[in-house]
Formats: structure tokens, sequence, C-alpha cells
């Protein structure tokens, strides 16, 4: 079998890795070509190392309780590397102050102690919060949007000025819009099964568990697309170059499929794995299977930008004692939220210095990148001056620009899926993994990539 792999990020590298390691234990018996049209591996995942700054473009942690991302670092060798949060308090942005989100409710907990501490609601919220446990479940089985499920369950308050932030903003999403169904089902689950997110949360934790939540690499993330890359040894890789048509051969059955490059070269495949973006994926599919290139298209996306700033200690009054703050979308800033990155993780910058990471564009906000680089730098200089207290300029800057590279789950991202994948019953050979489709989150990427390499290898 000769499988082609059409993107060379942490999908469609561990979608390789997978095989191979198949093919080494004997599972699998077959030819692994991937192409990525960049010159580089890894997709979002990307680490800058200069002078002692370890910064990161993309996502710079992955979430613990998903354990395919700690079990594929250990295959690979990277327990020495695992580093842990040095900072855990949250803040979050309230009329101008900052306000610490008690530990707790980072997990949507709302044990009466952690919501009388939350300082940055009213007392009518934070009541109203507490009488979660006694909000009777919703009926039907229908989709409901992340702001309708929040404000149901604790109240308007605690949704849009807790809740909302820490769950849509890692999505860079209109909470009024953002699937529950697709994004959180265990929280579904949870007031299926308990009636409440509080008694289900409750009956769940271990006694006097207090582990961190995220872990990180540290030489930064890119430490993992480089190992994985070095893993692959039957592989072939074909960096900087583009796919420009997929089409099945006529008269083959089963369907093997003609793969044409940008450089006028032609290849053939048993199957073909597009681990794309959705709009990507719909482009090349589009001549032979319409419908399914339609209904990726329906998938929006949103664009952000990452800007991490340089500034001697003595630059900044503020003590950063904290991993960072995160913004509701009702509050007049500029950003969506900002990392104090090297309070957050250890050896991320020299000593004397601290690098911060400012966060901009969301859903709904297409024109908030457009500005050059130095614009974006100002705006963000210019909204945490007075937030963290900051004297002068910063020493150093990195951009990395994220233009429609934020998949929305919107409400009835599944129904969209499962109309997808009826569409491309014809094509069995071709198959789709990535971000766009369940879970954009490193453990989600490696999960759909083990399922899909499991197909494959089950034939």
């Amino acid at each position: 079998m000769r499988v082609i792999i059409v993107g060379g990020g942490i999908a469609g590298l561990s979608v390789a890795y997978f095989l191979e390691r198949a093919a080494a234990e004997g599972r699998w018996h077959g030819e692994v070509l991937l192409i990525e049209r960049e010159r580089l591996l890894g997709g979002k995942i990307t680490t800058v190392r200069e002078d002692g700054f370890i910064v990161e473009g993309g996502p710079d942690s992955l979430l613990r309780a998903k354990l395919e991302g700690t079990s594929l670092l250990q295959d690979l060798g990277l327990e020495e590397e695992l580093i842990f949060p040095q900072a855990r308090t949250v803040y979050v942005l309230r009329r101008g102050r900052l306000h610490p989100i008690p530990e707790a409710l980072l997990m949507l907990r709302p044990d009466p102690a952690a919501v009388w501490q939350a300082r940055s609601l009213s007392w009518w919220g934070r009541l109203r919060a507490l009488t979660e446990p006694w909000v009777p479940p919703r009926r039907g089985e229908g989709d409901e949007s992340l702001a309708a499920f929040l404000r149901r369950r604790f109240g308007r308050a605690f949704a849009e000025g807790i809740a909302e932030p820490l769950m849509a903003g890692i999505h860079a999403g209109d909470p009024e819009r953002l699937s529950m169904q697709a994004l959180y089902p265990h929280l579904l689950a949870l007031e299926r099964n308990f009636g409440s997110i509080a008694r289900g949360l409750r009956r769940g934790r271990s006694p006097g568990t207090s582990e961190a939540m995220f872990v990180s690499l540290r030489s930064g993330m890119g430490v993992l697309v480089e190992r994985l890359a070095a893993s692959l040894h039957r592989a072939h890789l074909v960096l900087g170059r583009m796919v420009i048509e997929i089409a099945p051969i006529p008269g083959e059955a089963p369907a093997r499929y003609r793969v044409a490059l940008d450089d006028g070269a032609i290849l053939e495949a048993d199957r073909v794995v597009l681990a794309v973006p959705a709009p990507e994926a719909a482009r090349q599919i589009r001549a032979f299977a319409p419908s399914a290139a339609e209904r990726l298209q329906e998938i929006p996306f949103a664009s952000t930008a990452v800007i991490t700033l340089a500034f001697r200690g003595d630059q900044i009054a503020h003590p950063l004692q904290g991993s960072g703050f995160l913004v509701p979308r009702g509050e007049p800033f500029p950003l969506t939220g900002c990392t104090w990155f090297s309070s957050k993780w250890p050896h991320r910058a020299p000593e004397g210095f601290v690098l911060l990471r400012a966060f901009l564009g969301w859903a709904g906000d297409p024109e908030a990148i457009a500005a050059e680089d130095p614009v974006l730098v100002q705006r963000a200089t210019k909204a945490l001056r007075p937030l963290l207290g900051l004297r002068g300029d910063p020493v150093r800057v990195w951009v990395h620009r994220w233009p429609q590279a934020m998949p929305q789950y919107t409400v009835g991202h599944l129904e969209r899926l499962a109309a997808i994948e009826r569409a491309l019953r014809p094509f069995p050979g071709l198959l789709l993994v990535g971000a766009s489709y369940r879970g954009v989150g490193i453990p989600d990427l490696i999960r759909q990539a083990h399922e899909v390499a499991k197909r494959l290898i089950d034939g």
C-alpha cells in the first residue's frame, strides 16, 4: 500500500509516525510519502530560540488529561524534557483591573469557597453561580451554543466574566456560535448523567489532587516536531512542494488516486490522507467530490496573531505572579489575553528579562491582524503599558500571524462532519485529519492521527 499524506503539521507527522511504527512491528506493509508545502514541518507548532529566549509562535503546551499527547511524548523519549508551570494563577480583566480566578473555577467547578473568592463578579453573579446544582437539565438532544449552555447553568455574570474567556478564548471564538456538542461533550454528559456540572465534577474528583493541567517541553514545543521528524526512517518527506490536484484514477477498483504537484510531478497512491485545513482540503477534492467540498467550505475560521515582547525586568512594575490574564469578549480591550510567559514556564528568558505573549484577533473581527507588524506591536504594548506598569519599549519582539487559521466549531459542527463523511463514502481511500474536524489541541490531533493510521493498517 502506498499512502500519500498531504500536510506536515502535527497531525500529518503523527499519521506517518504511527504507520512507520506499525511497519517496524510487522503490523503493516506499505510506503509513506508526506508532502508539505512549507520548507519547515510542524504547522502551527513553531519554536524560536534566540539569544537565550525561547519563543512559541503557536501552542506552548498540551493538556495532560488527554493521554494521547503524553503517551506520544513518552514513546519519543521526551520524558526528561517535560516541564510544569511555575505559576498557575490565571487572572481575568474586569473594568481595567486584573482579578485572580480561583483555581477550582479554571476547571468550571463552582465550589462555594471558590465562587465567593471570585471578586470580579457581583454578589448576585456569585449567588447565581452557586445555584447551578439546582438548575434542571435541558430537555432535548439538539446542539446548543456555548454561551447558551453557560448562561443556563451558571447565570450570565459567571458565564461572560469567567467561563466564556476560559472556554471560548482558546478557540478565538464567539461563544454565541460555538458548539457545545463539538467542543465540550463531557460537560453535556455531566449534566445528563448527574443533573449538574458541580455534582458531576465532585463525583469524578480525586481528593487531594492538585496537579498541573498542562505540560510543556524544556526547549519548546518544537522539540516534539523535531523528534517526530527524526523518528521517520522509512517515510519519504517532500518539503516546499504544493499539491495542486487530487483525482481518482478511472477504472481502478478499489479506487486509487493521482496526486499532482506544483513542479509537474504526478504521483499515484492507494490512500490519500489530507492533513490540511478544511478550505484547502475542499480545493483539492472539489472536482470529484463537490458535495463534500461544499460542506468543508462551511467550516469558518478566525484570524489571530501572537505578539511576543521581551522587556528587562526593571521595565515592568507588575510582579507578574501568575501565568497571565484573559479578557472577556465584552471588555473594551484590544487583546484577547496575555501570557506572562517567563513567569509561567521556566527557562524562557535570560536572567533579568521577561517575556510577554499578547494575543490578538477572534471570530467576527477579520481586521484585528490586518495592520503591519510594527502597528500590532505598538497596539499590544500600548494596551499592556498601564495594566502592567511598562516603561519604555520592548527590547525584542516576535510577531507570528495566523490568518484564517483557527477553525470555528459552530453550532451544528458534528452534523456538518457527518454530512462530509457521507459525501466521501464513494472514496474510501481518502481520509481527513486535522484541527478542522474533531479537536484543535495537540493531543486531539494525535488522537485523530492514531485513528486514521488504524484505519489504514486495518485496510
